[in-house]
């Protein structure tokens, strides 16, 4: 049930491509040679041909992966997606600062202190990044709402459900957007880690109390049970991912967090 966690704390970064070593040969066959993309720093990133050009969809391997965020064992709410978005702050922050490349690293490692934010999304000293920008939107409302039944301040809000909250994600590589014409999801280890981990570690802990699922992205491809704990998104709900005090997912998180 740990193999997830295991892989890619046992995952040395070494140079680009950064892979998990079990996709390699998947990535690199000639039928994904036009769908990857590796650029090693941020001064050959805007410097491409085609920097922030719309309608590039290649996976970016010169990105560190991103399989999921938070503390995976002891989080209290997953939220499962397709795979990270991509930007131009993505490079930059990768390359240019190595707090955050840090703390990417030690997210990917599972490494955490008592002064580490897990989700590090919602880490007030990363808010330049656009990945802050992202989730912080997505949970602006629930945090004001939990900081209003708790009597704390915002930031106290913000600070306990960034240690309850943790994201998975399908396919661990960056893409501005992503459709499965090469068969990532069919043939990928990292697919496969990622699915066994939610179905034989979160799930249990769903089904206990301990936890509930939001399925923001292909939710039939994670092929999870019926609960009441886990929350699938459909439709124009799926791609809009709203976490607002109204939607279901949004309601789901206020309801376990004022029962725990």
């Amino acid at each position: 049930m740990t193999n997830l966690i295991n892989a890619w704390a046992g995952w040395s970064e070494g140079s680009a491509p950064y892979i998990l070593e079990e996709d390699r040969a998947v990535l690199e066959s000639a039928r994904s040679t036009k769908a990857i993309t590796t650029v090693s720093s941020w001064s050959a990133a805007y410097k491409s041909d085609n920097f922030a050009a719309p309608g590039d969809t290649k996976l970016q391997l010169g990105l560190l992966p991103h399989p999921f965020c938070g503390d995976l064992k002891n989080a209290e709410i997953y939220v499962l997606l397709l795979n990270p978005g991509f930007g131009p702050h993505d490079y930059f922050g990768e390359y240019e600062m190595p707090i955050y490349r840090n703390a990417m690293l030690a997210n990917l490692k599972q490494s955490f202190t008592d002064k580490t934010l897990p989700f590090y999304h919602l880490d007030p000293q990363f808010s330049w990044h656009g990945g802050f920008t992202w989730w912080h939107a997505k949970f602006a409302k629930v945090i004001e709402t939990l900081a209003e039944s708790r009597g704390v301040s915002f930031a106290e809000a913000r600070s306990e459900l960034g240690r309850k909250v943790a994201s998975i994600e399908l396919l661990p590589y960056h893409s501005t957007s992503f459709h499965d014409a090469d068969h990532w999801i069919r043939d990928l280890q990292s697919v496969k880690l990622a699915r066994e981990f939610v179905n034989e570690y979160v799930i249990p802990r769903v089904e206990a109390g301990k936890a509930i699922v939001i399925v923001t992205r292909q939710a039939n491809t994670w092929n999870l049970p019926q609960h009441k704990g886990v929350v699938r998104y459909t439709g124009q709900e799926a791609r809009a991912a709203h976490m607002t005090p109204g939607s279901r997912g949004g309601k789901a998180i206020l309801e376990h967090l004022t029962q725990s």
